[in-house]
């Protein structure tokens, strides 16, 4: 396993497997998504190297550092086993919802977000993405389109760290007439973006949304930048 910092993400690291806690990242340059397996099976695989990468993730939750770190050298299945004795998994999914050249958007205790929400017991992603879209933007008649890349953040809750996948789905709607922020989780506007309020939007949202979707959101927006939207957050 080799250990190396870096003070920003090369280009050609966008596509890698990344873990983001606040405003730093872990990169992991050969691994996919696809090949992890965060189940009790990746529990089972104890050996020195797992308890070595869980104690290096440890410190490095704990570190004032705010660089990237690349870890190379490591296999998907010492990865998983790494990763599910460190944390928990909270999976989450949500939807870039289009309406023509526009982006639905929410601001969720004063930051810029896309909807998104945990995954109940026993629901699929794409089900619970279309559940958290409504409920937390109040639109309707959405559809998926096709999934998009997940995103990977992790976070101290009650004690524990939990490992965040949100998945998400690219969305249609049949009617954006009608939006009601869902209130009591935080959200305080529903608004759709043009291609004028990209820049301002990436700049201010999570970075792990950031990196993760910003490409696909830039182009998408572009499709026709001459679109005006007059409904932009308060604050923008």
């Amino acid at each position: 396993m080799y250990i190396f910092a870096v003070e920003f993400t090369p280009s050609n690291l966008l596509q890698m497997y990344k873990i983001f806690y606040e405003q730093r990242a872990l990169i992991f340059p050969n691994i996919v998504e696809k090949e992890l397996i965060l189940d009790a099976t990746s529990q089972q695989l104890e050996t020195y190297e797992v308890e070595k990468i869980h104690n290096f993730f440890r410190q490095w939750l704990v570190a004032p550092l705010q660089e990237d770190v690349v870890i190379d050298g490591i296999s998907p299945e010492l990865l998983s086993a790494a990763l599910c004795r460190t944390f928990v998994m909270a999976p989450a999914a949500g939807g870039v919802v289009v309406d023509e050249n526009r982006i639905a958007a929410i601001e969720r205790n004063g930051i810029p977000d896309l909807p998104k929400g945990h995954v109940e017991e026993g629901e699929d992603t794409a089900t619970a993405a279309l559940r958290e879209v409504e409920e937390e933007t109040g639109l309707k008649e959405l559809s998926i389109l096709r999934p998009l890349p997940s995103s990977w953040h992790c976070y101290l809750y009650e004690n524990e760290w939990r490992l965040k996948q949100t998945s998400w789905f690219l969305m249609a709607t049949a009617d954006s007439s009608h939006i009601e922020p869902q209130r009591d989780e935080g959200i305080s506007e529903v608004v759709f973006l043009g291609p004028e309020d990209l820049d301002w939007f990436l700049e201010n949202t999570f970075r792990s949304l950031a990196d993760t979707l910003g490409s696909f959101l830039r182009q998408q927006l572009n499709k026709n930048d001459n679109f005006n939207v007059n409904n932009k957050f308060n604050n923008a």
